[in-house]
């Protein structure tokens, strides 16, 4: 179960001490009594050196820093303060003709300037500005460090969701004398509206179907998990037709608030006969390629996709899948990826030509996607084969 969401804090500790770095002790007694009128908690340092120290066991949230100092001077201690990455705004001072040096230190890495003598206005303007920009900085630092660690949360929560749904398809093909039975979901993104299922009521009877819901992305893969329970509930000896009717009306509402359609595709497979019922709900990607080439689509008696009339009446087609013939089934993101090939069902026949089981004939279909670094829509894929007769 993930965590709640909580709103971001945005709140920063307050700038509440101030180090003042100037050889002169009078300029040391005129910034410490004017910030300690506004409340601040003024330290002072005479060199850059002893601030340096200090800052160790006492960090500062704004140094002013005379340009002029003894030993290291002021430049070469701001260079230190960034070089450490302290917490710390820095306005320089400096004496009037030095502007040029203070022009320098901003491009080093200060927050701003002040010329002596400080004239009321300028330090009030300057001192202001330097800690709004300071809160605004660390604001800034921690709404960036609560957005990283939501985004990891999300991405953690969406690999999770993907595993959950890699599990909610079928792990294992049923086993079946003289078929043989391959499938393949590969989401757009990290999980998606396509799935494929499959049920044996009975030894000699498989059940199974492919569904596309609209959409990609997380909201297709909810209204997925909806469908594929209905489906899985629903589906058992009912043959394609009557089975459709109780899942239309299950889903119905559900896909009238979500304002989606789901496409599908269901047949039911006699294994003693190769007798193959089926029944098309807006999908229109599914075809027989039989032994010798040929092709048989399954689409003639199509009905609409689930979610757009709650009263739709779907009809089954019959039809004998004879050894060495092939069922494909397919979703629109195969022909979505490659619009550059025109994949048409007898372009697809063609490419199987030559493959000899069910998982040679989907490794076929899967490797028309290799050039594809990221396909724009979820690419599902069964084939179910009757296997020659041996001897």
């Amino acid at each position: 179960m993930s965590e709640p969401f909580e709103p971001f804090n945005l709140q920063t500790p307050p700038v509440r001490r101030i180090l003042v770095v100037d050889d002169d002790p009078d300029i040391n007694r005129l910034l410490r009594a004017r910030l300690t009128a506004r409340g601040y908690e003024v330290l002072t340092a005479v060199s850059g050196e002893e601030a340096l120290t200090l800052l160790v066991s006492v960090p500062a949230d704004i140094i002013f820093l005379d340009i002029a100092l003894p030993g290291i001077n002021g430049l070469q201690t701001l260079s230190e303060v960034r070089q450490r990455g302290l917490d710390a705004a820095v306005i320089m001072t400096t004496a009037f003709g030095s502007e040029q040096i203070a022009i320098e230190a901003l491009r080093q890495g200060a927050d701003d300037y002040l010329r002596k003598p400080f004239e009321s206005e300028e330090f009030r303007r300057v001192l202001e500005h330097t800690v709004q920009r300071l809160q605004l900085e660390r604001q800034n630092r921690v709404l960036r460090q609560q957005l990283e660690a939501h985004h990891r949360r999300l991405v953690s929560e969406m690999a999770r969701a993907a595993e959950v749904q890699a599990r909610l398809l079928p792990q294992f093909a049923p086993v079946l004398p003289g078929y043989q039975l391959a499938a393949e979901c590969i989401p757009a993104r990290d999980v998606g509206g396509d799935f494929y299922d499959w049920q044996q009521p009975a030894p000699h009877l498989l059940s199974f179907w492919l569904c596309d819901v609209m959409g990609k992305g997380l909201d297709a893969a909810l209204l997925m998990a909806t469908v594929r329970a209905v489906m899985r509930a629903v589906v058992r000896n009912s043959p394609p037709a009557e089975a459709m009717r109780y899942v239309s009306a299950a889903l119905d509402e559900d896909l009238r608030q979500s304002d989606r359609f789901v496409t599908l595709f269901l047949a039911q497979l006699d294994t003693t006969t190769g007798r193959l019922v089926s029944v098309d709900v807006g999908h229109g990607l599914a075809f027989v390629r039989r032994a010798d080439g040929s092709l048989e689509t399954l689409d003639e008696q199509r009905g609409l996709p689930l979610g757009i009339l709650p009263d739709e009446r779907y009809h089954q087609r019959e039809t004998i899948l004879r050894p060495g013939d092939a069922l494909i089934v397919y979703s629109d993101g195969l022909i979505d990826a490659r619009v550059d090939l025109d994949l048409t069902p007898q372009t697809l026949a063609n490419q199987l030509h030559g493959a000899s089981s069910a998982l040679a004939m989907l490794d076929r279909l899967v490797t028309l996607l290799a050039p594809v670094q990221t396909p724009p829509d979820d690419m599902t894929l069964l084939v179910l084969y009757r296997k020659m007769d041996q001897g």
